[in-house]
C-alpha cells in the first residue's frame, strides 16, 4: 500500500508519541475519522505501539490526527 494514503504514529525510544517522525515502534492509521476513533478507543494502537497511551496522549493525538484530515 502507499504510505502516503496513511497517518504515521511512533513512539521513540524516550517514550513520547509523535505524528509523522521519530524512529522507535511505528503504527499506520488510515486518513478516516472512522480508523482513527477505533484505533485509539479500542486500544488497536497501544497494541501496534507495544505500550500504553496516556488519556492525555490519546487526547492529543486523536486532535492532531483529526487536524491532519481537514
Amino acid at each position: 500500500a502507499d504510505p502516503s494514503g496513511f497517518l504515521r504514529v511512533s513512539r521513540g525510544i524516550s517514550g513520547g508519541v509523535a505524528l509523522f517522525a521519530g524512529h522507535g515502534r511505528s503504527a499506520y492509521l488510515c486518513r478516516a475519522e472512522t480508523c482513527i476513533q477505533e484505533g485509539l478507543k479500542k486500544g488497536r494502537l497501544d497494541r501496534a505501539l507495544k505500550s500504553a497511551l496516556t488519556e492525555f496522549e490519546r487526547q492529543a493525538l486523536k486532535t492532531q490526527l483529526i487536524c491532519q484530515l481537514r
